[in-house]
């Protein structure tokens, strides 16, 4: 009995709080774009340049929130489990419909990072596939 209690409890929280994926032809997704800057000290390095607009869409109920990990295992690009840190560039706090934000190397001291979006809508979140930027050329 305490077997099959515990796999309902076990199969709740893997359905009541489960991520769906967000398709990249979604036009929450194609809103966000990441360009290099080149960097003014360094010439083997790129800075990154992230915005995002959303100017065009009506986001009445949803919530539009893009995360930033840099990553220390570079080698494995989006696969990579060596985190530094996570950085919301955009999240329910800072919510702008138009905007960019510099991620710059010396100051997140990594060699790359990986980014996605996240769209929660009725309390169902949808995520991006992480995407890979390196800032070394």
């Amino acid at each position: 009995m305490k077997k099959v209690l515990l796999f309902g409890i076990f199969l709740f929280f893997q359905y009541g709080f489960s991520q769906t994926m967000l398709d990249k032809n979604d036009a929450v997704f194609k809103g966000v774009k990441i360009e290099n800057l080149q960097d003014p000290k360094l010439d083997f390095i790129n800075n990154a340049k992230i915005s995002w607009d959303f100017s065009s869409l009506d986001l009445t109920n949803k919530t539009v929130s893009i995360e930033v990990v840099t990553i220390y295992d570079c080698f494995n690009r989006e696969n990579a489990s060596d985190f530094k840190e996570t950085i919301s560039v955009l999240n329910k706090e800072n919510f702008t419909k138009q905007g960019s934000r510099d991620l710059i190397h010396v100051e997140l001291m990594a060699k790359c990072l990986k980014w996605r979006v996240v769209l929660v809508e009725n309390n169902q979140a949808k995520v991006s596939d992480w995407s890979y930027f390196s800032f070394l050329k």
